[in-house]
């Protein structure tokens, strides 16, 4: 039942990374061609205006990765916090039930154990699957830069 679980949230996780960047690159692909397309104007002041762009546009992606970084990160440690506070309150309530405890948690650790390949498995394919939106909606929105400079 975890696992599926997991697995669900793993890819729900996926797939809003996925729209997030997939929105981000679009709409900044979109404002990028605009601008340029609007300050078509001679030499210097388009190339000062370019670097300035330029430069928007990197805070902006190094913003958004920074948060994406941020938001991986609060997830996995409110997951831990789960786990550490869940570990304390059964540890305090350990007094009365120890030997029924060790019996069914016996039989509920030889199924995690045997569950954890595969939601390492999952896991990987989340982080794997993320990078791999990630990349391609960078490239989506820089040749729809590129195609639309072109014309």
């Amino acid at each position: 039942m975890a696992v599926i679980l997991l697995k669900l949230i793993f890819f729900f996780v996926s797939t809003l990374s996925n729209l997030l960047t997939r929105f981000v690159f679009t709409a900044a692909a979109h404002v990028l061609v605009q601008i340029i397309q609007a300050l078509k104007v001679p030499g210097e002041n388009s190339r000062s205006v370019l670097e300035q762009v330029r430069n928007v546009i990197t805070g902006f992606l190094e913003y958004i990765s920074y948060l994406l970084i941020e938001a991986i990160s609060t997830i996995f440690s409110t997951l831990f916090d789960l786990i550490k506070e869940g570990v304390v309150n059964s540890s305090s309530s350990l007094g009365a039930g120890v030997a029924m405890l060790l019996e069914k948690s016996k039989t509920s650790l030889d199924n995690v154990v045997e569950d954890v390949p595969e939601l390492l498995e999952a896991f990987r394919e989340m982080v794997g699957k993320i990078v791999t939106d990630l990349w391609t909606n960078c490239n989506e929105a820089l040749s729809y830069v590129v195609e639309n400079l072109l014309k």
